[in-house]
């Protein structure tokens, strides 16, 4: 059976096609999908440096993606404002109005299942987004394009 948003997405790395990721991996709870083509290039890149640092494949999770208005609220109420010392930004990247710069994600070895750490992840996603943040206490990474993808 077909999910909504199973497309596999293709960007070019190195001069040849990659797709290690599908649109429904960037959808919110309602189905709404979206990723910027240069987020999706940043995150096969991550991808190939961390399979290249551990000499094997490593798979890349996204936690998070787009999210509208109401989810950020559904979010800040978990987990408060960051104007508020929380941790959801009102002017979130995540939000749908900036084209779907921005990425919540983990990573793993594929072959041992063991989590790639945090700081490691974090590392590698500065040579390839504009902000990256990776001190959550549940291990993931927030990176976005906000310069880049103007």
């Amino acid at each position: 059976m077909t999910r909504r948003n199973d497309i596999p997405l293709t960007t070019l790395l190195d001069g040849r096609p990659v797709s290690h990721f599908k649109l429904r991996e960037f959808e919110n709870r309602d189905g709404l999908a979206m990723v910027h083509p240069l987020t999706l290039r940043s995150l096969e890149e991550v991808r190939r440096d961390l399979g290249a640092f551990y000499g094997e494949t490593v798979q890349v999770i996204i936690t998070g993606a787009v999210r509208t208005r109401e989810d950020l609220e559904r979010l800040a109420a978990r987990y408060g404002w960051a104007d508020q010392g929380g941790l959801v930004a009102r002017q979130s990247r995540h939000l749908a109005e900036f084209g779907g710069i921005a990425a919540d994600l983990k990573a793993r070895v594929a072959r041992t299942g063991n989590a790639v750490p945090q700081k490691t992840l974090g590392r590698i996603c500065r040579l390839y987004f504009d902000w990256v943040k990776d001190d959550y206490a549940d291990g993931h990474v927030h990176a976005d394009n906000r310069a880049r993808a103007r």
